[in-house]
């Protein structure tokens, strides 16, 4: 069908950031779901929109491509906007890709999106895997994001979880990642830079200062690795430790983990994999401050 066809007929009001796109070409779109309720392992997803001679013709009210260059994020809490800054150069805590650790940068891609460089913005297994626990527990509590799909959510989109900012998501995740309009490492740059590491603090410069008074540059294996662990639960980081500051013994396993992957990706050596210590963690930064603080208790 022709793809203005889909763009146009989306209900006004409810996909802000694609209201008055205009696309040329055609669209064929693929969709299958087959679910036993009595096996939910069985479980069937197949989801593929393809397209031919595909175009932006306009972008309309949102500047999809706005990730490629310099932006302004605004970060949000409980539905209200708590931090506001520029992504690049004139932000001071900006860290450009090649200023960050490559342990810090692939301890954070095998934690959350492994195959980032490689897919298309969608993970189709993980979003089966998802569904079929969120069918299982009877409540939305597992989405299986990429990268894409996280940093589009924080990005462009509010953070009311309903079926139309879902679907407007999938279709943003799909222009930008089909019509190329951001590059891979620019998007993963952004990720480092407007990640939340804990409270109020924003990006990789940011959290390597909070925790252990180190650039992002100088992180080591385990730093990173923790670091790693606390992006999905920025604000309950000090559950990972004990009263007096030091990693649970219950880390251990997740260190293990992704000091394998490392060494699978050749990041580090198998020798540095299996020395892999989580007593090397020792907070320094503001952090170390928060557990004889009032405020944080």
């Amino acid at each position: 069908f022709p793809a203005d066809e889909l763009f146009s007929s989306l209900p006004k009001g409810l996909f802000n950031n694609l209201e008055g796109i205009k696309t040329s070409g055609e669209l064929a779109y693929h969709f299958l779901l087959d679910i036993d309720f009595a096996q939910l392992d069985s479980l069937k997803l197949e989801s593929e929109l393809k397209e031919r001679n595909f175009e932006i013709v306009e972008y309309g009210d949102t500047q999809l491509s706005k990730m490629s260059g310099e932006f302004v994020y605004t970060a949000y809490e409980n539905g209200m906007p708590v931090r506001t800054f520029p992504v690049g150069p004139s932000w001071e805590h900006f860290t450009p890709l090649d200023s960050i650790s490559p342990i810090l940068q692939m301890s954070v891609m095998q934690s959350e999106d492994g195959a980032f460089y490689y897919h298309h913005g969608f993970l189709p297994d993980a979003l089966r895997e998802a569904l079929i626990y969120d069918l299982q527990v009877k409540r939305f509590a597992r989405g299986g994001s990429t990268i894409t799909m996280q940093l589009v959510k924080n990005v462009f989109l509010n953070k009311n979880k309903n079926f139309a900012r879902k679907l407007e998501e999938a279709l943003i995740v799909w222009l930008i990642e089909t019509e190329h309009l951001t590059p891979k490492a620019r998007m993963y740059e952004v990720y480092l830079n407007i990640a939340e590491w804990g409270p109020m603090v924003y990006g990789i410069h940011e959290a390597a200062s909070f925790y252990f008074n180190k650039r992002p540059s100088q992180l080591s294996l385990e730093e990173s690795i923790f670091l790693a662990s606390i992006v999905p639960k920025p604000k309950h980081f000090k559950n990972s430790f004990t009263a007096d500051g030091r990693l649970q013994e219950s880390q251990e396993g997740y260190f293990r983990l992704i000091a394998e992957r490392l060494a699978k990706k050749e990041v580090i050596t198998d020798a540095q994999a299996a020395q892999v210590n989580i007593n090397n963690v020792v907070l320094k930064g503001v952090a170390k401050s928060s557990f004889v603080s009032e405020s944080w208790q």
